[in-house]
C-alpha cells in the first residue's frame, strides 16, 4: 500500500511540476507578446510617425545630395585645400543635408534595434508580422536609397553591411505572410 501511495505522490509530483512548467511557459510567451505591442507603439510614436512625414523622394534626394557632399569633401581633402572639417565649416550649403541625414539615420538605427530584437527571439516575430509586415515591408523599400547610402559611403574594400537585421526581419515577415 505504501508503494501505490509513493507512486501516486510521484506522478502528483510530475504533474504538477509539468503544469507549473506550462505555466510559466505561457506566461513568458505572453509577457513577449505584450513587450513586441509596446516596442511597435513606441517606434510608432519615435519614429513610424516621423517617417510619414518624408515622401520616398525626399529620402532618396537626401541620401544623393549625402553623396554628393561627400564626394566633394573627398575632392576637397584629396587636392589638399584643407581637411574634413574645414570642409563642412565652409561649406555650408550642405548644412540641412547633413542635418536631415543624421536625423533619418538616426530613426534607421531604432527601426534596426527592433529587428535585433526580433531576429534574436526578444521580441515575438509572429506579433510582429500580424501588427506590421506590410507597413516594415513599405519603409524598407522607403528608406532603401538610405541604407544603400550608408552601405556604400565608405570607400574601402571591407564590404559594408549596415542594417543587415532590418532587411533580415522584413525578408522573414515576408515568408511568414506568404
Amino acid at each position: 500500500m505504501e508503494l501505490i501511495i509513493s507512486i501516486i505522490a510521484v506522478i502528483i509530483s510530475f504533474v504538477t511540476f509539468l503544469y507549473t512548467v506550462l505555466v510559466e511557459y505561457r506566461g513568458e510567451q505572453r509577457e513577449k507578446k505584450q513587450s513586441t505591442l509596446e516596442a511597435l507603439n513606441l517606434l510608432q510614436e519615435q519614429v513610424f510617425d516621423k517617417l510619414n512625414e518624408y515622401t520616398f523622394a525626399e529620402i532618396k534626394d537626401i541620401s544623393d545630395k549625402w553623396n554628393e557632399s561627400a564626394e566633394e569633401k573627398r575632392k576637397f581633402v584629396t587636392a589638399k585645400k584643407g581637411t574634413a572639417t574645414e570642409f563642412w565649416n565652409t561649406h555650408h550649403e550642405y548644412d540641412n543635408t547633413i542635418n536631415e541625414y543624421r536625423v533619418l539615420s538616426g530613426y534607421l538605427a531604432r527601426i534596426e534595434h527592433f529587428s535585433l530584437g526580433v531576429n534574436t527571439g526578444i521580441y515575438d516575430v509572429k506579433v510582429t508580422e500580424r501588427a506590421a509586415t506590410s507597413y516594415l515591408t513599405m519603409l524598407y523599400k522607403k528608406l532603401e536609397p538610405l541604407i544603400l547610402t550608408k552601405n556604400n559611403s565608405n570607400n574601402s574594400s571591407y564590404e559594408n553591411k549596415y542594417h543587415k537585421e532590418f532587411c533580415k526581419l522584413v525578408t522573414a515577415l515576408t515568408k511568414l505572410e506568404a
